[in-house]
């Protein structure tokens, strides 16, 4: 059994055991749990996740296991980096290099928003994906499952969660995109957002787009201009003439 636990947070002892015997049961080599299971008295669930090629039910004698198979593709993702950072494991896990791009973050987003809505203050997986995605984008750092529980506990209900979308994601994104992609991309987006904002989400993300192109336009005039100045003061002063140069010569 193998602990990971880089940040030495709190994991409660009688825990340790308990993962153990969990995780002997699991007929696989790559097996953890992490969660809320390992640092708090009280839990709703234990997160226990496989890794296989298997199409099998994996289950175990206990009622609050929930078991989760990932497939090696999934390796790259940033969900495991994130969930396998802070957790105990039957055995050193398999690693991966992290591969995520802007549009699996816009694809976060454009779910996350819409549940949001739906749900109100019931935050489902799509919007702890949301500030996984936003808090890796905006810091580079993956927070594992103890620092992104701490991070959305930061909530008090969806609305502070739309008034951190909108106060983080048009900065981050004006960062990381270049001028042609966000024309071609966020354009496209706002047109077919656009045609349905008679849905509040739809709306919501609807002005999020105009919101990332403005921000975007905006900083790419005050790029031209401080390039403009900066190019006038680079220019050298012509030379000016003497009174000797107008004398005719006799």
């Amino acid at each position: 059994m193998f602990i990971y636990n880089p940040h030495n947070e709190r994991i409660l002892q009688e825990r340790v055991s308990h993962a153990e015997e969990l995780l002997q049961q699991i007929p696989a080599k790559y097996c953890f749990i992490t969660g809320s299971f390992l640092h708090k008295e009280k839990y709703e669930d234990i997160d226990l996740f496989v890794i296989s090629r298997t199409s099998k039910q994996l289950t175990i004698n206990n009622p609050k296991a929930r078991i989760t198979v990932l497939d090696f593709n999934d390796l790259y993702s940033l969900f495991y980096h994130s969930v396998s950072k802070s957790c105990i494991a039957k055995t050193f896990l398999p690693q991966r290099l992290l591969k995520v791009t802007l549009a699996d973050y816009w694809q976060v987003v454009n779910e996350a928003i819409p549940t949001l809505f739906n749900e109100k203050d019931q935050f489902h997986k799509s919007v702890r994906f949301l500030i996984l995605y936003t808090e890796y984008f905006k810091t580079g750092e993956v927070l594992d499952s103890f620092q992104l529980a701490q991070t959305i506990s930061r909530f008090t209900g969806y609305q502070d969660v739309l008034a951190y979308v909108k106060q983080e994601i048009p900065g981050i994104l004006n960062r990381k995109i270049k001028s042609s992609y966000a024309k071609r991309f966020f354009y496209t987006q706002a047109g077919h957002y656009k045609s349905l904002r008679d849905y509040a989400a739809q709306s919501f993300l609807y002005h999020l787009t105009h919101q990332i192109i403005a921000k975007h336009i905006n900083n790419v005039m005050k790029m031209r201009e401080s390039a403009a100045f900066s190019g006038r003061q680079k220019r050298k002063p012509r030379p000016k003439m003497g009174a000797s140069f107008f004398v005719r010569n006799k």
